[in-house]
């Protein structure tokens, strides 16, 4: 079976967001070093270095998987190592597990982003922009448990949590995935306003709470630039990811490859749509 043959039977079909995801892939802006500008870490030349590398990574796990008989699981990973292989300008594959589309969608939503917090910033006058990171230490996920991995579910969890505790403000968030002591940590980097940054602080702590004594679930972080964005919609880790488990990367790419990089947003009183090319926030009136 060839890859578009197999790509056709397999491939995710995304179903929300559709028109915001073509724009994006089908812009090869959002895929050079034109601004807005990235950071080091985050350049089109890595995303290149880093997208070969993983997907020799992807074939040698599918032929390890392969003679260990997991056919299944080495089947999939040789079908996304395919699919990684063969993205490029005018057919790109739209994956999460992409480092070059990956890093596409990351640079339209911060594109976005800026733009919407310059609009919105003149509206909170005494109010500042800050950082906020929630870690649901009670939710994680052991290797094993990654064919479960629901990003829009862990999404709806939080925006749920949060709308119950009686949060309203604008937010622009994004979850990540980190590796920890044998397990993957799910959080969120949330863009938001505040008057008051411990107050904020304490109120999300009792929403996200720790599990022992020195847990440090919730951070908010003063913000001074909006450089702060890239690394907010990151999704992984991936050089740190491919320096601590990199025998367990290919399978959190497989886990992720059925996820639309738009659906990594965590969104409240904005919604998304395309615009040139691009991503656009709009503000949500309230009635």
């Amino acid at each position: 079976m060839n890859f578009y043959e197999r790509l056709r039977r397999n491939g995710p079909v995304f179903h929300t967001h559709v028109k915001a995801h073509h724009a994006v892939l089908a812009n090869e802006y959002w895929f050079s070093d034109a601004t807005p500008r990235m950071g080091r870490q985050f350049t089109a030349e890595k995303a290149r270095e880093r997208k070969a590398e993983i997907i020799n990574l992807l074939y040698r796990t599918a032929k390890r998987a392969q003679r260990y008989g997991n056919l299944d699981v080495a089947t999939g990973l040789e079908l996304l190592a395919d699919k990684l292989f063969y993205c490029q300008p005018a057919r790109r594959c739209g994956s999460l597990a992409c480092p070059e589309c990956s890093r596409a969608f990351q640079k339209a939503k911060v594109a976005a982003q800026r733009t919407t917090i310059k609009q919105l910033r003149g509206t909170r006058k005494g109010k500042l922009l800050v950082m906020v990171t929630i870690i649901p230490l009670m939710v994680t996920y052991k290797p094993e448990d990654l064919p479960v991995l629901k990003v829009q579910k862990l999404n709806r969890w939080l925006k749920d949590a949060l709308t119950k505790a009686g949060f309203k403000r604008v937010m622009l968030g994004s979850i990540d995935l980190s590796w920890e002591d044998g397990f993957y940590q799910p959080h969120w980097h949330i863009a938001m306003w505040t008057s008051d940054r411990k107050r904020l602080r304490r109120r999300l702590k009792s929403i996200f709470p720790g599990l022992q004594r020195g847990d440090r679930p919730v951070h908010t972080s003063p913000t001074y630039s909006l450089g702060f964005l890239p690394y907010k919609d990151k999704a992984i880790k991936l050089p740190a990811l491919m320096r601590n488990n990199r025998r367990g990367l290919p399978y959190l790419l497989l886990a992720l490859n059925g996820t639309e990089p738009l659906e990594l947003m965590v969104l409240s009183g904005v919604r998304v749509s395309t615009q040139k090319g691009g991503l656009k926030f709009k503000k949500i009136e309230r009635r």
